[in-house]
């Protein structure tokens, strides 16, 4: 049995590394869509807490006067193959009915689960005696009807919607016990009325496009971004070292910064620089490999053998030795390099939710144990420097 509330409910959520599944609701549909096998209460008992969740309506059997009712469901395909129009709809097990946007898929899958469930699964596991101590959060993007979506969540999640507010980085895991975060990207965010972002926690990535963290903002922000190129037909092996090329330029990124060029109006390039991520930020890494043209299971499958799967903690260990003398200035002061009692503050420098596609209870494990063997390592690291030894 997993909980993170183990680790100590006095920890920071940045001082902590937690499992984040990617498409977290799509449990059916081709192999080219599917990305998880067990359901959103399965895969927090196995130890998932950060869920990625797209959300849109879908037609259903169901009639609400002379419509057709629509059901609120997880959904995965390209923004080029979404299709969403405005209909009259009634939404199917909850009350209430509004101008809708549908959704229609010309693919992926739109047979993941259904929010309605997703939600009392959510609800049920924070509110189990076994439970009971620990937190979730539903991150929400690139979803549709934001407004019907923060209702939902704020009538099925009643008193277990954490509703505290604040800088949810620094927040104690005892100040998140039994609750459910909800957070909405920007984009939904902002389409949110002030009565209605009751309960709704925004959620930013400071990487894209590049921010500084800001240590008096309210609500969730992350340094990271996933994806492979979905088209491109290498083999498994090639695109885990995709992955792994890609996760390692973002990390390095965190640390030293990053220029990015902007095409401005009259095909004008404009260069601007962003600052290292704060270690204060929660940093995001994917051990995923995304495509169209074939199984996602079979790929992932490759990248957990016993002996692909030491890369996901070489490739989240990478950054810090590659930069070890930059963290070492970037440290605060009371910190003793030298001792090993400092690895939980090092591991705010490293990727604190690590996105995974099919998590099970093996998975959920490893990643779980960088809590405590990742410290060890990072200890080792910088006693190292600190001596003027060799790094190993």
């Amino acid at each position: 049995m997993i909980r993170y509330s183990d680790l100590g409910a006095h920890r920071r959520l940045n001082e902590i590394v937690m499992v984040g599944s990617h498409d977290a609701g799509i449990t059916g549909g081709d192999d080219n869509a599917k990305t998880q096998s067990l359901d959103i209460g399965q895969q927090a008992r196995a130890g998932v807490r950060f869920f990625d969740l797209r959300i849109a309506a879908f037609a259903t059997n169901q009639s609400w006067g002379i419509h057709k009712k629509v059901e609120m469901r997880a959904f995965h395909a390209d923004d080029s193959l979404h299709k969403v129009e405005n209909k009259d709809r009634g939404v199917s097990g909850f009350v209430g009915h509004d101008v809708i946007q549908r959704s229609k898929l010309k693919g992926g899958t739109d047979q993941g689960e259904t929010l309605i469930d997703m939600l009392n699964q959510a609800k049920a596991f924070v509110s189990s005696a076994d439970y009971s101590s620990e937190f979730l959060i539903l991150k929400f993007d690139k979803c549709t009807n934001w407004k019907l979506i923060a209702e939902m969540c704020r009538g099925l999640l009643g008193q277990k919607l954490y509703t505290g507010g604040g800088n949810l980085n620094t927040k104690r895991l005892r100040d998140l016990a039994g609750k459910v975060v909800v957070a909405f990207m920007p984009d939904g965010y902002a389409q949110l009325d002030v009565n209605e972002r009751v309960g709704i926690t925004p959620i930013k990535n400071l990487y894209k496009p590049p921010a500084n963290y800001d240590p008096t903002v309210s609500g969730l922000q992350y340094w990271g971004a996933g994806g492979t190129n979905p088209m491109n037909l290498k083999t498994q092996n090639a695109k885990m070292r995709e992955n792994a090329s890609k996760q390692t330029k973002i990390m390095r990124s965190a640390t030293m910064g990053v220029k990015v060029k902007k095409i401005a109006q009259f095909a004008r390039s404009v260069e601007y620089h962003n600052g290292a991520a704060s270690p204060h930020a929660m940093g995001m890494m994917y051990w995923t490999s995304t495509g169209l043209l074939s199984s996602i299971k079979a790929r992932n499958d490759n990248m957990w053998t016993t002996a692909n799967r030491i890369g996901l903690s070489e490739t989240w260990l990478k950054m810090f030795m590659d930069f070890a003398e930059y963290l070492q200035d970037a440290l605060p002061n009371n910190v003793n390099l030298a001792s090993y009692s400092s690895g939980g503050t090092l591991k705010m420098f490293m990727p604190n939710i690590v996105m995974i596609d099919f998590a099970d209870a093996d998975k959920c494990q490893y990643i779980y144990d960088l809590n405590n063997l990742a410290a060890v390592r990072l200890a080792a690291v910088t006693r190292a420097i600190e001596l003027g030894e060799e790094v190993a």
